[in-house]
């Protein structure tokens, strides 16, 4: 392990100028700062007091050449510590950072030299301190290769007649003499597994928390700019935040006027609608969908790897495999990004009848089924069958729980055998084998009987009354979609207190999804919680028997609902179970 690894120790001077010269790369240089201005104050003031810092941690990247760095060299990315950097930069030597919406503004720490034991000697300066005369405005000044200490102890004098002369000299140098500080670097080796890097990042972190895989990844991406990572990674943000925020468009526009002007840019374009979206992927989501559809791999170690170049777990390098992962990423988040795609996947489950955030069971699922969908654009299937094919995959996996087991297993089986036969063959293989004509008589309607509102065969069934038009339950104006547009609230066909006076007082009857269904607000004030024998006739005021049936049969609900009593309730339960299968199997195979 010691051959992996190195501590070594840099002045802050020394770590500043490796930052600006580009042996150290910074990553988040280029994001969002996010630290608030007292964490920066409070960062100097510990320097000021001789407090260590914490280590720095970088991680060497034999791929990244430098550029007019002497004869040569390897950039190190910064992997832990790029907020502590990115502080030092702003407050040493007067770098602006970015904030939200990608505008540059200075960070300036002010200095009072004459400050007393209980006075505060450092403060983030908000405009105020450029009238106190005790106060420097700004500790950059004290660090500007022409700065002369004659020049400033005149004028800090002129302002203040009485300061020590003495008190001042000191502070100014205690101050000045941080650059000189040491701060421990933890060098890790470009051969080390990802694993091993963020075992070793716990260690060294005192607060324990891992190494998260997917910045270690974005990191590697951004700092390539040999092969267009650092447009790669800005694609992936600028996507992820557009969804949430559509009116930052504005602000790339005026401040990355640039990058919008490359390929990635002009892909991201079409966000600037504002359109809402059921499914919002984070950088992290992306990254997996395209590991999966372009790379035919489910762990992000795996796409560090091979956008490292390593060829073996020895630690061979091949920079043509660098250069081939580089160009697959690049199509792959172009792919994901693209109008065509995002929104055809969109629509594909919107047709499907999965029009809401809240019929989508987990965001993993969407991510796989979103991999499905570009693996059948690679494939070049039609956009009309893709939507088809992508609702009953969609579809299926709830039904069966495809991927309930061992994820990363299942997907990496069904890349292997899609890229084998086909998606479309490959989908009719899962039909054939686990939707059987006894899947629908008998496993789905147990499965409605499951107590969990949430559970993904009744989503599915809900998504599928969507698709149809269905209105909610005895309303002729309210749609299921209507009501998933907002927030449904269910409602107990029987209810609870009805059922426990017919002796029925386990969840197991009044909580299953056999009993429950989606009525509107107006409804629901009318059978309250009523048994359906005692607000028929409320009903009648609003519906005729033929819209009543017609309302019951849309939702699978047995018309003998009206007479249940203490012998038919489990009989009723049952049927209703039963239909909503056999509606289902309507349903999938006419997607």
């Amino acid at each position: 392990m010691a051959d992996n690894y190195k501590i070594t120790q840099y002045s802050v001077n020394s770590i500043l100028n490796n930052v600006e010269s580009g042996q150290i790369a910074i990553p988040e240089l280029q994001r969002p700062f996010v630290w608030k201005g007292t964490e920066v104050r409070d960062l100097i003031d510990s320097l000021y007091e001789g407090y260590p810092i914490g280590y720095l941690i970088v991680w060497q990247n034999s791929q990244v050449k430098l550029r007019n760095f002497g004869k040569g060299g390897t950039k190190k990315i910064l992997i832990d510590g790029q907020q502590r950097v990115t502080a030092l930069m702003a407050s040493l030597l007067g770098r602006e950072v970015l904030d939200d919406q990608y505008r540059s503004y200075p960070i300036k720490i002010a200095f009072n030299p004459m400050a007393g034991e209980e006075e505060e000697r450092f403060a983030v300066n908000d405009g105020s301190y450029e009238e106190k005369p005790c106060w420097i405005p700004d500790i950059s000044t004290l660090f500007k290769k022409d700065f002369s200490y004659r020049k400033f102890e005149k004028k800090y004098k002129d302002a203040n007649p009485e300061a020590d002369s003495s008190l001042l000299e000191t502070a100014v140098d205690q101050l000045r003499g941080i650059t000189k500080h040491q701060v421990g670097i933890v060098e890790l080796s470009f051969l080390l597994d990802i694993d091993v890097v963020s075992e070793i990042f716990i260690r060294i972190n005192l607060q324990g928390k891992p190494l998260n895989q997917e910045d270690f990844a974005m990191s590697k991406i951004s700092v390539n700019e040999q092969f267009k990572g650092d447009k790669i990674r800005n694609s992936i943000d600028y996507f992820c935040h557009l969804l949430q925020e559509p009116s930052f468009m504005e602000a790339l526009k005026s401040n990355e006027a640039e990058f919008m002007g490359t390929e990635y840019g002009k892909s991201l374009e079409w966000l600037a609608g504002g359109n809402s979206f059921p499914y919002i992927p984070s950088y992290a989501d992306l990254l997996k969908v395209v590991l999966i559809a372009y790379f035919g791999k489910s762990k992000v170690s795996d796409l560090v790897n091979l956008l490292s170049g390593k060829t073996s777990h020895k630690g061979s390098i091949s920079k043509k495999l660098s250069e081939e992962s580089f160009k697959k990423l690049s199509d792959g988040v172009l792919a994901f990004i693209s109008e065509k795609n995002f929104r055809g996947f969109i629509d594909a489950l919107d047709q499907a009848g999965y029009c809401s955030g809240r019929l989508l069971y987990s965001q993993s699922l969407v991510n796989y089924c979103y991999a499905m969908y570009l693996m059948m654009d690679q494939e070049g299937i039609s956009p009309e069958k893709k939507a088809g094919l992508i609702g009953r995959w969609m579809t299926m996996c709830l039904l069966t729980g495809h991927y309930q087991n061992s994820p990363d297993s299942i997907v990496m089986k069904d890349y292997a055998e899609i890229q084998a036969a086909g998606f479309e063959s490959y989908l009719k293989q899962i039909e054939e084998l686990r939707l059987s004509d006894d899947f629908f008589e008998n496993v789905l309607p147990a499965r409605y009987a499951s107590t969990t509102a949430r559970t993904a065969p009744f989503l599915a069934f809900s998504a599928a009354q969507c698709a149809a038009g269905t209105n909610a339950l005895y309303s002729k104006e309210i749609s299921m979609r209507d009501l998933f547009a907002g927030k449904p609230e269910s409602y107990q066909i029987l209810p609870k207190a009805y059922l426990e006076k017919c002796g029925f007082k386990t969840r197991e009857i009044y909580g299953q999804v056999g009993n429950i269904s989606y009525i509107p607000r107006e409804v629901k004030a009318i059978v309250k919680r009523s048994a359906p024998a005692d607000y028929k006739e409320k009903l009648l005021d609003i519906l005729s028997q033929e819209e009543i049936a017609a309302s019951l049969a849309a939702h699978g609900i047995p018309e003998g609902i009206f007479e249940a009593d203490k012998k038919s309730v489990e009989d009723l339960l049952g049927q209703r179970r039963v239909n909503m299968a056999r509606m289902m199997k309507e349903y999938y195979y006419n997607l």
